[in-house]
């Protein structure tokens, strides 16, 4: 196991898409900073146990997504932190403010199961790769529909002091728990995904099909991670809408 962890060289998800997700979580987890150099490809290669051009496709994604840039002789580097367009997104719970469109959605849990923490979460969690973690699925159905798929991570000192009833609850709406694992703030990042297999056959839709998703990193008021959700929203289904306020400290809508 290196820097990054380790990618699971026996799972559907191509390597490629593997070893981009470790380098972009160590990224937003704070582990490379800002103009941070990137090991070279052929110490990724042998870290990662990959090839290169696994390599090279998961860095020219990253390029893409504006997480790296590359500097012709020198390698890659970590870009310069984004600003900051958005205070908090507050998925999926708050996508519908009219009361009857709220009255179609229903929420299931699909699976519940402890395993061993895959790398990218433990680096976001700041444990062990490896290490016990409970993992579980919560869907949301509008009329019956699939169209938001949840997929949540919780070190198991926490997922252990929670019922089935608080499994169907977002950690933010979670007041009646203790301290160590009550929500205080979160950190989110907004992207574009394609749905995989799996993810297809759950949300009942086209594999390809362009997905939004979210990934939120809660933390309690001392500042310790707490949790992991990624979540996948139908880009067919669903349509994102801010509020825009003149002053940033405004926290209600302004009468028209």
């Amino acid at each position: 196991m290196g820097a990054f962890g380790s990618i699971d060289l026996n799972s559907k998800k191509p390597y490629y898409l593997q070893v981009k997700e470790l380098i972009q979580t160590s990224i937003e987890c704070g582990a490379l900073k800002p103009d941070e150099k990137l090991p070279s490809e052929t110490e990724l290669c042998s870290e990662l146990r990959v090839s290169r051009t696994v390599i090279r496709q998961a860095l020219t994604e990253l390029e893409q997504l504006g997480l790296i840039r590359k500097r012709k002789g020198k390698g890659s580097f970590v870009s310069e932190r984004k600003t900051v367009l958005a205070a908090s997104l507050f998925l999926p719970d708050f996508l519908w403010d009219d009361d009857g469109e709220r009255e179609k959605i229903s929420i299931k849990i699909l699976t519940r199961q402890t395993i061993p923490a895959p790398a990218r979460v433990a680096l976001c969690l700041n444990m062990t790769e490896g290490e016990p973690i409970l993992q579980f699925q919560r869907m949301y159905y509008h009329d019956n529909v699939p169209i938001i798929l949840v997929q949540i991570y919780l070190p198991t000192r926490i997922a252990s002091q929670l019922s089935d009833e608080d499994l169907l609850l977002s950690m933010r709406d979670l007041d009646k728990v203790p301290a160590e694992i009550r929500f205080d703030h979160a950190d989110q990042y907004l992207e574009i995904a394609y749905a995989l297999k799996d993810e297809a056959e759950l949300l009942q839709i086209p594999i390809g099909m362009p997905l939004i998703k979210v990934t939120t990193i809660s933390y309690n008021a001392a500042n310790t991670r707490i949790g992991v959700d990624i979540t996948l929203m139908r880009a067919d289904r669903i349509r994102l809408r801010g509020t825009i306020f003149k002053h940033s400290g405004q926290n209600r809508r302004q009468s028209a």
